[in-house]
């Protein structure tokens, strides 16, 4: 073999390798589909929460002279204020999993994924005095999601389990502070 053509191969890999290097190592990272969210509050904007589901409800408000949390039924006790800030942050803004519907839904969708009988229908109230309603449907037929869906909107959202869960279970083991030295 000459050695023009043994050159000449060796151009040929070089250009092979980096074009191959380009288009397998240096790929630019796909980018990630924006999450939709069924609405989005700052949490430290929100000073009153109610959560009522078919058979209890549950209030608490922001003491602002004090800086603490306090259940509107003094007689529950004093709120857990880490537990409520995990609240809070739940209740500034869902993510959702998927968009079901973005046109308004019809009175037989609102009784088929929930709305009529939400299992919790949550009102927050923020620090500019305006106030939202948002309403947890019922939950997939997988069990994965729960139908939700804010009154500032006609849009129907799925949004994960878990959020539903916790939201459920702030009325159904409210966040009471338990006394110094009792365990979790």
């Amino acid at each position: 073999m000459s050695f023009k053509a043994t050159g000449l191969l060796v151009v040929l890999l070089v250009v092979l390798a980096a074009y191959g290097y380009n288009t397998v190592f240096n790929k630019p990272a796909p980018t990630a589909p924006t999450r939709p969210f069924v609405y989005s509050f700052a949490m430290e904007n929100i000073i009153d929460i109610e959560v009522r589901r078919p058979e209890t409800a549950l209030r608490v408000v922001w003491d602002d002279g004090n800086s603490v949390w306090k259940f509107v039924d003094a007689t529950l006790g004093e709120v857990d204020s880490g537990r409520m800030n995990g609240i809070r942050l739940l209740l500034s803004g869902p993510g959702a999993n998927r968009v079901l519907f973005k046109s308004a839904p019809t009175p037989g969708q609102l009784t088929e994924y929930g709305f009529t009988r939400p299992s919790a229908d949550i009102r927050i109230k923020l620090k500019d005095g305006s106030e939202h309603r948002v309403l947890v449907g019922d939950r997939t037929p997988d069990g994965r999601n729960y139908y939700t869906k804010s009154d500032d909107s006609d849009t129907i959202f799925l949004v994960d389990f878990t959020w539903g869960n916790e939201i459920v279970r702030f009325v159904t083991e409210p966040p009471v502070k338990k006394p110094a030295g009792a365990g979790s």
